[in-house]
């Protein structure tokens, strides 16, 4: 038999700009504060935490498995197992799922959930280099580039991010002025969300070192855009010669780190926490689709997750979908049957910014305030990623 699992807490990092104002540090730094952070303001020690289960994409073996570090350094026991789960845009999110099933299954009571990612620290590699190129030349391959792949030349489908979100607007016939005006939509709500002060409860300052000595705090996300409007958004040339996908309605690369407590009513009990929300099981779903329309992943977890718990797409009352182009959006919305007034109602990650290995576990927790602000039911949230492969999960107030 199963035990209920809860969304204890979760908080996040302001989401930094490429390059921008969390580029001194490194993903396991910043996520490090944003953990300790969130069980200072919990009040739950360290000592309490039982498993410790990170997302992040762009890893190198300078941090070898985050989770790891992460626990290092807020001081969780030794004896405390942590470990890293790379799915490319779903890794936060099944984290977040992996948590909750060993909650379920009684085998800790308290769990910390990781999603970080500095995409401005992402690496390049020089392969060969160690036996030496001897007469040939050597070559830096990015990291970063080779991260929105979504297929793999390893498996001869060197496809990336910009030629499936092409083939959506084809197949799904998206135009690009719809593309446009969702990006105004999501950048929008981002901001009166922003401004409005809702975000406020699950965003924790960073100090960042400057390079002369002291710090900087960063409290704001910066991508969202004031200025956006669909005249401006119709002057950027696409980013592929005869194509519609721009840099304005597509996600952007950003650096953020978001953490979790996920925990049985036992746990709560001990730690004296009132929980964010309930995290249905049956109710989450780890999904794989075609990598060529990748976007639909979100629909098949989504959906597959309400046939897990037996409820429809009517049943919820609020939808958090990661957005990494305007134009998966649109078609997903369109799938799915989701209504605009109930989905990302707070802007996505066109507006807010895409660091891929946080953004499941960041919508996940935004969707957990969002219910509780507006005395709402039912929600659910659902990421597509790269080589086609979707997760979800459901959660309802607790």
């Amino acid at each position: 038999m199963t035990r209920e699992v809860f969304l204890a807490a979760g908080l996040r990092s302001p989401i930094g700009r490429f390059g921008g104002a969390l580029k001194p540090m490194r993903a396991t730094e910043f996520g490090s504060v944003v953990a300790a952070a969130l069980l200072e303001q919990t009040g739950v020690r360290p000592a309490d935490v039982e498993r410790v289960i990170a997302g992040m994409v762009l890893q190198d073996m300078t941090e070898s498995n985050p989770a790891r570090i992460v626990s290092q350094r807020i001081g969780v026991p030794d004896k405390v197992a942590a470990f890293t789960i790379n799915m490319q845009c779903c890794s936060s999110m099944t984290a977040l799922i992996q948590a909750a099933q060993a909650v379920a299954l009684g085998e800790i009571d308290c769990a910390l959930v990781l999603g970080l990612e500095s995409m401005s620290n992402a690496p390049h590699m020089v392969p060969g280099s160690r036996w030496g190129h001897r007469l040939g030349h050597g070559g830096f391959v990015d990291t970063l580039k080779e991260c929105t792949l979504a297929g793999s030349s390893m498996w001869g489908d060197p496809w990336y991010m910009i030629d499936v979100a092409e083939h959506h607007a084809g197949k799904d016939q998206v135009s690009r002025e719809e593309m446009d005006a969702y990006a105004v939509v999501s950048h929008t709500r981002a901001l009166a969300a922003i401004d409005g002060g809702r975000l406020d409860g699950e965003i924790v300052a960073i100090d960042v070192p400057e390079r002369r000595g002291g710090t900087r705090r960063f409290e704001r996300d910066e991508t969202p855009r004031p200025e956006i409007s669909l005249e401006s958004l119709g002057e950027l040339p696409p980013v592929t010669e005869g194509g519609v996908i721009t840099a304005g309605n597509a996600a952007s690369i950003n650096d953020g780190a978001a953490a979790a407590l996920v925990c049985s009513a036992k746990g709560l009990a001990r730690l004296g926490l009132d929980p964010l929300a309930k995290i249905l099981l049956p109710g989450t779903a780890l999904v794989g689709c075609d990598p060529h329309v990748m976007g639909y992943s979100c629909v098949d977890a989504l959906n597959a997750a309400l046939g897990a718990a037996e409820l429809t797409v009517d049943d919820l009352d609020l939808i958090e979908c990661n957005e990494g182009f305007a134009v998966q959006l649109v078609a997903c919305q369109r799938m799915g049957g989701w209504t605009s007034e109930r989905l990302n109602v707070d802007g996505g990650s066109v507006g807010l910014g895409h660091p891929v290995g946080m953004s499941g576990l960041r919508i996940a927790i935004h969707l957990a305030h969002a219910l509780g602000q507006r005395d709402l039911k039912r929600g659910g949230a659902t990421v597509p990623a790269g080589s086609g492969l979707g997760a979800a999960v459901l959660l309802e107030a607790a």
